[in-house]
């Protein structure tokens, strides 16, 4: 490939040899830099406020026309040289073009559904070279956030939709998958831990995918990481918690009988985790619902666990001690790596919320008592 130009003008000057790709490609680029030049002229013109309507109005016919002009351009360099992947490439950046029958029935679900089952049509997602492009990502980012509903199980099955698309190119669904795993190892929204345990069972931990760069310390750090959280998703029964509690007894949550069950591990040295034990205290009272409340201490030192019980009066609580335990860490069982932490669990002790702020458990129930609703 030889590439020859002016250093007056770079592009205009360009010449390409030995390239279909870059012979057609900076033609195009040189064709719109044409237009945009001539449609910077015209926009100019329009900045006088003395010029009159009817010049306006030729002027915007020509922005029209001008704009037609590049739109006919692209379409026929994509119709003429289809095999070319400049081609495919301005392909990708067209919208979907929605049949009259279905625009003109103003069903929206309808027109929704067609847009989505067919934004995929003009990117090949089996083809590597889009990866070297800004569409893919860019298509990517679009098709999530506003065709997808923000539900684990919804974007589950749209992933798996899209890594059956660019199951041709090991290069494309291996990229695909890193590009999940980035975004749901550590989701910013709660619930979709969901999301990163499916990509690792499913695929970073199935030997019929060779993705690219999952060597095996790779792959078991992910698959530890999944083992851990998997216990801990929405919807699971909470591990059960056998601690001390302040008369010296072991105690389970499980014997606890109040509708609801909030899990708070915290410090009594952790600034945090005393504004969310006030705000706790200073709002129980005031809960139409039935929550009773587990407090794991985190610190070994007993006796200044219960002074801290005794000053800040939650003796009405369930207090235990994390480190005095007939089950396994609560670091490992329950993913403790900080304070506080809160679980909330529902009548069957399973996790509904997690890993909330103290403001919100009320709000959440309420949610959650709507959809039980919703559902029966």
């Amino acid at each position: 490939i030889t590439l020859t130009t002016d250093t007056n003008s770079y592009v205009k000057g360009l010449k390409v040899k030995g390239s279909k790709e870059n012979e057609a490609f900076f033609s195009y680029v040189k064709y719109n830099e044409n237009i945009f030049r001539e449609s910077k002229k015209l926009s100019e013109q329009l900045k006088n406020l003395e010029l009159p309507k009817s010049e306006k109005d030729k002027i915007l016919r020509k922005l029209d026309s001008l704009n037609k002009k590049s739109i006919e351009y692209k379409l026929n360099l994509i119709d003429s040289k289809p095999d070319l992947f400049v081609s495919k490439l301005l392909a990708s950046m067209q919208d979907v073009l929605i049949p009259d029958s279905i625009n003109k029935s103003q069903d929206s679900a309808r027109i929704y559904r067609y847009y989505k089952n067919h934004y995929w049509d003009n990117l090949d997602l089996s083809d590597s070279r889009f990866i070297r492009t800004q569409m893919l990502d860019k298509k990517l980012t679009e098709y999530f956030e506003r065709l997808v509903l923000f539900q684990p199980d919804t974007i589950i099955n749209n992933i798996d939709l899209l890594i059956k698309k660019a199951i041709g190119s090991e290069e494309n669904y291996s990229y695909l998958l890193w590009y999940f795993i980035r975004e749901y190892q550590n989701p910013k929204y709660m619930g979709f831990d969901k999301v990163f345990v499916h990509l690792v069972e499913n695929y970073f931990d199935n030997p019929d995918y060779k993705i690219t760069n999952n060597t095996e310390s790779v792959k078991e750090t992910l698959v530890e990481r999944s083992d851990k959280i998997k216990p801990l998703l929405l919807g699971k029964n909470a591990p059960n918690l056998i601690l001390i509690d302040t008369s010296g007894n072991y105690t389970s949550f499980e014997t606890i009988e109040n509708k609801y069950l909030l899990i708070m591990f915290y410090d009594y040295e952790c600034g945090i985790c005393k504004s969310e034990i006030k705000y706790i205290i200073d709002n129980q009272q005031t809960w139409k619902y039935d929550i009773g409340i587990y407090a794991v201490n985190v610190n070994g030192d007993l006796d200044k666990w219960k002074e801290f019980i005794t000053e800040h009066k939650i003796e009405s609580w369930n207090n235990v001690n994390g480190t005095r335990s007939v089950t396994a860490d609560f670091h490992d069982i329950y993913d403790i790596y900080g304070t506080p932490v809160l679980y909330l669990l529902n009548s069957e002790r399973k996790i509904i919320a997690k890993r909330m702020g103290a403001e919100q458990i009320i709000s959440i129930i309420e949610r959650f008592e709507k959809s039980e609703s919703n559902n029966q």
